[in-house]
């Protein structure tokens, strides 16, 4: 098949999963009243790769089987190749404004870097088997989400919790598993789940040890959501949470049956334990495409706001928004940066020779995307969140589209509602999309996301600097104590 349609993909959703949302459980995600938006903005990018202004970039030829298939599953050979992915994940990010941070774009990419991660370290039966997997994906397209972090039972250690979930039973044909894992972004709305690690077993936690793929409608496999954020409000008053909200459950694995062929890794402590430590960096480049997507979008939104104020006039907001496309400016380079950085990685892996060094020359593997990730956008992204506060002002706080349309008081809001030379209409249109951006639920949860969307920030920083590059960078400010004082 290679391509699906949206109308496919909707109807792949329609396998009697066990689905549970504000309390009741839902038979049917594709006719649930929270998940029309998300859906239909889902639907919209499997029909995208049909479209011909789009299809040259969001899909490629195979080379094995002659059949057309997403470009986000492209194993990249060469440069040309990283390029191609660069602009489909820049396409693809900007169709959905940065908003959605478990496109299945994230999880094609991070298969992609599981199978190179396993390769590389010398683990190639379970690398094969998640070829398998990316080959699977490539003829199906199918949507893909993960689950990989434990639950919140006792953070005051890092062992697994009994909680977490593990192997009870193997058989010849498979395993049992059970246990609960979160945060599975995406999964009312994906066909299928990835198991996978997160922090690192130690010996005795082989059950623990475990990575594969299910289905989602998978028997005793139980997703539970958060509240929905989508309320109904249409469009106009939630232009946002009306079309983007993903969705977040914590999956229940009540005595789940994993065949064989579903299995990745299966108590094999080294293997688990470098899933992802060894990653090319698909992943990262995705990241950067969707985080400077939604930046640029943020910094689009903070000008309309401005202008619809009348602030954009002022040097003193000209000022916070210039610094906002400065950002923005420095995120092109990043995404730039981390193809070159994946383009570097791969050259390196199949010659080792390949990658200069020497004088003038980084000594240590730089991460550009995962270090942007961590450090970079999260700040870049909160810091346009703030100035769009700051350019709406309380305008924000504004009525809805009821009001505007209300017969008694509708041409009362024509009157006083209006901007300079702006409409009621365009001025109450801009500012419910700064409230959702900033003050509704939906805002609340994109912030708390990018702040942990890579993990636990402080333990991503401990992990920075304890990396080489540390020493590099501590060697250099030696040469210079151990050069002696000048005569």
């Amino acid at each position: 098949m290679g391509i699906r349609s949206g109308a496919a993909y909707l109807e792949g959703l329609r396998d009697g999963r066990s689905l549970y949302v504000n309390g009741d459980r839902v038979d049917d995600v594709t006719a649930h009243p929270a998940f029309q938006g998300v859906l239909a903005t889902l639907a919209g990018l499997y029909d995208a790769q049909s479209d011909p202004e789009f299809a040259d970039v969001l899909t490629v030829r195979d080379a094995a089987t002659g059949e057309q298939h997403s470009t986000t599953l492209l194993e990249a050979r060469n440069h040309e190749d990283v390029l191609a992915r660069q602009r489909c994940d820049r396409l693809r990010t900007e169709l959905t404004y940065g908003m959605m941070g478990r496109l299945p774009d994230f999880m094609n990419a991070y298969l992609l870097d599981v199978r190179s991660s396993l390769e590389h370290v010398g683990k190639h039966e379970e690398a094969a088997r998640m070829g398998d997997y990316l080959a699977r994906l490539r003829r199906e397209d199918l949507a893909v989400t993960h689950t990989l972090v434990d639950p919140q039972s006792d953070r005051s250690t890092r062992d697994a919790p009994p909680e977490a979930v593990r192997i009870v039973e193997r058989r010849e044909d498979g395993i049992v598993v059970r246990g609960a894992r979160l945060l599975s972004t995406l999964a009312p709305v994906a066909d299928e789940v990835f198991v996978g690690p997160y922090v690192p077993r130690r010996p005795g936690q082989e059950d623990y040890a475990l990575v594969c793929t299910l289905p989602l409608d998978t028997p005793g496999l139980k997703i539970v959501c958060r509240q929905a954020y989508d309320r109904g409000d249409g469009v106009f008053d939630t232009p946002l949470s009306s079309r983007f909200d993903e969705g977040d459950a914590i999956l229940v694995f009540d005595d789940v049956f994993v065949p064989q062929d579903r299995v990745v890794v299966v108590g094999d402590l080294d293997a688990y334990n470098n899933v992802v430590r060894n990653a090319v960096g698909y992943g990262p480049l995705q990241g950067a495409a969707r985080s400077t997507a939604k930046l640029k979008f943020l910094a689009g939104l903070a000008t309309v706001a401005a202008r619809t104020t009348g602030r954009a006039a002022s040097p003193r907001y000209q000022e916070e928004l210039g610094e906002v496309m400065g950002l923005l400016n420095v995120a092109e380079g990043v995404l730039d940066g981390a193809a070159l950085d994946l383009s570097r990685r791969l050259g390196e892996r199949r010659d080792p020779g390949s990658v200069q060094r020497g004088h003038g020359c980084p000594g240590e593997e730089s991460r550009v995307g995962i270090a942007a990730l961590t450090f970079f956008f999260p700040h870049a992204i909160a810091k346009a969140v703030e100035v769009l506060r700051l350019v709406a002002g309380s305008g924000a706080i504004v009525m809805t589209e009821g009001e505007l349309r209300h017969e008694e008081i509708g041409h009362l809001v024509e009157k006083y509602v209006h901007g300079p030379g702006i409409s009621a209409e365009r001025r109450l249109q801009v500012m419910r999309m700064v409230w959702d951006m900033t003050c509704s639920p939906f805002a609340a949860r994109q912030a708390l996301y990018e702040r942990y969307y890579t993990g636990d920030p402080i333990v991503g920083r401990v992990l920075f600097f304890n990396a080489p590059k540390t020493r590099e960078a501590e060697a250099l400010a030696e040469r210079l104590l151990g050069a002696g004082t000048p005569n």
